[in-house]
């Protein structure tokens, strides 16, 4: 009686330790199957298989329990996120070439016309001056306007007694009697012979007015006299034609005719 209880107790105790283990495997199994880590996707695993042995004395040994299959790889994110490094600006190789400014503005000069009265000519000097090749200045000037005024040019007028005005004073010395004596020279006479190539034949005297007045004064001025260039023939310009006239050696009535015209042409002088 003794040992059957004993046996039905060992049994009743054997049952109850196995029924306890059967409910911890189920508590770990549905713990694995339901457990997630957050922020994750959970993954599915294997079904593990478990060995039961029952040992003599009525017990259940569990063994312990391993996957079958491979363990799922969870990726972490990094920790600290990689930031692209700056690229620093490469300076280009060599600095832009400014560009150039514009030259400096040019001015065009227009071409001045040789026997033009408005222009740079200015033929009223206060004294026709002896000139010689390479000379310059106002006095050259007025003597290419008065060689292109004459038809020996044309001449450039640019106040430089150069190759070109000497070719026209050339033609000049072509209609002397003669050669010159001083090649090339313009005295009193030469002034006074280039002036008055454009007096036409008109009689000037007391009362007149008008350009031809203007030449004739100009070239009794070049002849040695002293007068105003004014282009009225008055009692001055009419004193200075007397001087002229004993001069040469003609009637000093102060009127300018035939013969003093002639006279003035050729180049005579006061003396």
């Amino acid at each position: 009686m003794q040992v059957s209880a004993v046996v039905r107790n060992g049994g009743r105790r054997g049952a109850g330790f196995a029924s306890a283990a059967t409910a911890a495997v189920l508590a770990l199994t549905l713990s694995a199957c339901t457990a997630t880590s957050p922020g994750t996707t959970s993954a599915v695993e294997s079904p593990t298989v478990g060995t039961t042995t029952t040992t003599a004395d009525g017990a259940v040994d569990v063994g312990s329990t391993e996957p079958t299959g491979p363990l799922p790889t969870v990726t972490a994110d990094p920790l600290t996120p990689t930031k692209p490094t700056p690229s620093a600006s490469t300076p280009s190789s060599a600095p832009s070439t400014p560009s150039t400014p514009s030259s400096a503005p040019t001015t065009t000069v227009a071409p001045t016309d040789p026997g033009s009265v408005a222009g740079s000519c200015g033929r009223t000097l206060p004294a026709y001056p002896v000139l010689q090749p390479g000379a310059t200045g106002p006095a050259v000037r007025a003597l290419q306007c008065f060689l292109n005024d004459a038809d020996y040019g044309p001449v450039a007028v640019d106040g430089v007694y150069g190759a070109q005005t000497r070719a026209a004073v050339r033609k000049v010395e072509a209609g002397f009697e003669g050669p010159p004596p001083k090649p090339g020279r313009i005295d009193a006479g030469t002034w006074v012979l280039l002036i008055s190539r454009t007096l036409g034949d008109q009689t000037l005297k007391s009362g007149s007015k008008g350009a031809e007045v203007v030449t004739l004064q100009r070239a009794l001025r070049a002849a040695g006299g002293t007068l105003t260039v004014d282009g009225t023939f008055g009692e001055q310009t009419k004193k200075v034609v007397q001087r002229f006239q004993q001069a040469n050696r003609v009637g000093a009535d102060g009127v300018v005719g035939q013969d003093t015209l002639f006279l003035l042409k050729m180049g005579a002088t006061i003396g």
